[in-house]
């Protein structure tokens, strides 16, 4: 299993929902699991296990709660992006624009699956950094916001 392949996987995941994946390929094995997001309850080892001036009680991390300003979209994992949805077709956005959050703002084909990027805010595009069948890595910044 070459190091392409294995980048190609972690950025499907990072795409997807999902928690844990398993692929198997030519005798090699590959298990990606996702971390837990930064506000879940930590646990510390098993009490029995610590000594006594040593244990405590489970810390909850707090999330960062204050409303961040949209600045830019990234790509969310590495593949070719597309500024309209077909040849042909009017792009989803352009500079200038105002769009609204969950507003399409491009597609990322990966693996020959399509990966649609959305705003995550309401906000105005100021710049859109990249081309249509230009090749991005994950967390590329594609389209910035004013």
């Amino acid at each position: 299993m070459d190091l392409n392949r294995i980048k190609a996987l972690i950025d499907a995941m990072a795409a997807s929902d999902l928690n844990e994946m398993e692929f198997s390929e030519d005798g090699w094995s590959l298990r990606l699991v996702r971390c837990p997001p930064s506000g879940d309850l930590i646990e510390a080892p098993a009490r029995s296990a610590l000594p006594a001036h040593a244990r405590q009680r489970p810390a909850r991390v707090q999330p960062d709660t204050a409303p961040t300003k949209m600045t830019s979209a990234a790509a969310p994992l590495f593949g070719i992006v597309h500024l309209q949805p077909a040849p042909g077709a009017p792009v989803f956005v352009s500079a200038g624009q105002t769009v609204t959050s969950g507003t399409p703002l491009c597609v990322i084909e990966a693996m020959k699956m399509f990966h649609e990027v959305r705003a995550e805010q309401d906000g105005t595009v100021s710049e859109i950094l990249v081309a249509s069948g230009q090749e991005v890595e994950a967390g590329q910044e594609l389209i910035r916001f004013a």
